[in-house]
């Protein structure tokens, strides 16, 4: 009779470092066409990616940077875009009344 033991296998689970990834990756894509996904995205990865830290998991670092540059890109995207649009208008409107 052999006298087996269970043998503890270590397992590797970078499910929220990989989901801050992408998030931060599609973030940063997206913000010229969809400033607001962005910023959303870029929450998402920057939380995945503290988590992910916190459990010492790869990728975790990448996503936090993707995450944050995401959340700026967004914001500073819908606040030039706002400034442009406004010019825009008032561009227009002077030129209506001519």
């Amino acid at each position: 009779m052999t006298d087996t033991k269970p043998v503890a296998v270590e397992s590797s689970n970078n499910t929220l470092g990989i989901i801050s990834l992408i998030a931060g990756i599609v973030g940063v894509l997206l913000f010229v066409c969809c400033p607001y996904i962005s910023v959303v995205l870029g929450i998402v990865a920057l939380i995945c990616g503290i988590l992910a830290y916190q459990q010492q998991q790869q990728y975790a670092l990448a996503g936090i940077i993707l995450g944050a540059t995401s959340i700026l890109l967004g914001i500073i995207f819908v606040i030039v875009g706002q400034a442009l649009f406004r010019e825009l208008m008032y561009v227009l409107e002077r030129e209506m009344r001519f």
